[in-house]
């Protein structure tokens, strides 16, 4: 017996790019290389260090700030630029100061000159109190923070490292007062402070506690 059999049709199979058809029209995502990750993450680090630093300064420097109505720094008695007592020295700037101490420097440490001696520009530690020249009202003061206030002088163009009036020209262990007039006191600084706005300027009783020159 002949059993016919019907061959059946193949079926033509599909080209391969047919049957490879991305589930997405959207090219998937590549990986960044290590190198770059490691570049990004170390930025981010960077910036926070450098936001916290900021912070921390920001909240240290707030310490030595009084409110106007704070009397834990006893008051001085008012002065007026035109009309200082006699001792007072007034310089071509228009800043005023007087020596209530004066020193020698540090003998046992070799460091006798003044601060504008020391190249580079040394770092030093005074205790300090900002009046207002009108009413003798303390509004910044070492006090306050309970601790000296640390800066490298004469790097950031601030009131108190312009004359020698102020803390360039004074020895360890000096103590002097200086008055800056109103128009210096413009968005300026005093020992990392923004002065207020003073009609009569303000006084600064200094005392230069330490020097590390370089």
């Amino acid at each position: 017996r002949v059993v016919a059999c019907r061959a059946r049709a193949a079926t033509p199979s599909a080209p391969a790019s047919a049957r490879a058809r991305p589930s997405s029209s959207v090219p998937a995502a590549t990986s960044a290389p290590a190198n770059v990750r490691r570049r990004d993450a170390l930025r981010v680090a960077l910036l926070g260090a450098l936001l916290g630093a900021a912070d921390a300064r920001a909240a240290d420097l707030a310490s030595y700030l009084l409110d106007k109505s704070d009397r834990s720094v006893d008051l001085v008695d008012a002065m007026r630029l035109d009309d200082l007592p006699a001792g007072w020295e007034t310089l071509e700037s228009g800043v005023a100061f007087i020596v209530d101490k004066a020193s020698e420097g540090n003998a046992e440490r070799g460091i006798l000159d003044t601060v504008d001696h020391y190249i580079p520009n040394p770092f030093v530690e005074v205790s300090y109190t900002a009046y207002f020249l009108s009413d003798g009202h303390a509004f910044a003061s070492s006090a306050a923070a309970r601790r000296p206030y640390n800066y490298q002088a004469g790097v950031k163009d601030e009131v108190q490292d312009e004359a020698i009036g102020g803390v360039m020209g004074m020895k360890v262990g000096e103590r002097r007062r200086f008055i800056v007039p109103p128009e210096l006191c413009y968005k300026r600084k005093c020992f990392g402070q923004y002065l207020p706005r003073a009609d009569d300027g303000v006084l600064v009783d200094v005392e230069l506690l330490s020097l590390q020159p370089y």
